[in-house]
C-alpha cells in the first residue's frame, strides 16, 4: 500500500519537474520572441500567451471538472474589473481594459496553477 503512494508522489515530481522545464523554456522563448519583434510599446510579456499556457497546465493537472470553479471565478473578476473602470473613468475602453485583464489573469492563472500542483494529487477523479 504505500508503494502505490510513493509511486503516485513520483510520478507528480516528475510532471511538476517536466512543466516547470516547458515554462522555463516557453519563457526563453517568449524573451527572443519580444527581442526580435520590437514593439513600439516596452512588451515585457505576452501576458495572454502566458495566462492561456497556464490554463492548459492546470485542465492537464487536475482535468477538465475542477478547472470549472476557478474559471467561474476568472469571469466574475473580469465583471468587477470593468465595473470598476467604468466607475473610475466614467467610461469603458479596450484598449485600456485588455492590458490589465490579461495581466491579472496571467496573475491569477499562476495561483491557480501553483494551487493545482499542491491539490492535484488529494483531488477524486470524476
Amino acid at each position: 500500500m504505500k508503494r502505490r503512494g510513493l509511486k503516485r508522489l513520483m510520478v507528480s515530481i516528475q510532471v511538476i519537474i517536466l512543466e516547470i522545464i516547458l515554462l522555463l523554456v516557453i519563457g526563453i522563448v517568449e524573451r527572443l520572441l519580444v527581442r526580435i519583434f520590437h514593439h513600439p510599446k516596452k512588451t515585457k510579456h505576452l501576458w495572454w500567451g502566458w495566462t492561456i499556457i497556464l490554463w492548459i497546465l492546470i485542465i492537464f493537472n487536475i482535468g477538465f471538472y475542477w478547472p470549472a470553479y476557478p474559471i467561474a471565478l476568472w469571469m466574475i473578476l473580469a465583471l468587477l474589473l470593468i465595473a470598476l473602470q467604468i466607475i473610475h473613468n466614467h467610461e469603458f475602453i479596450y484598449r485600456r481594459y485588455w492590458p490589465v485583464f490579461w495581466r491579472y489573469s496571467a496573475y491569477y492563472a499562476l495561483t491557480i496553477y501553483i494551487g493545482s500542483l499542491i491539490i492535484s494529487p488529494w483531488l477524486p477523479l470524476i
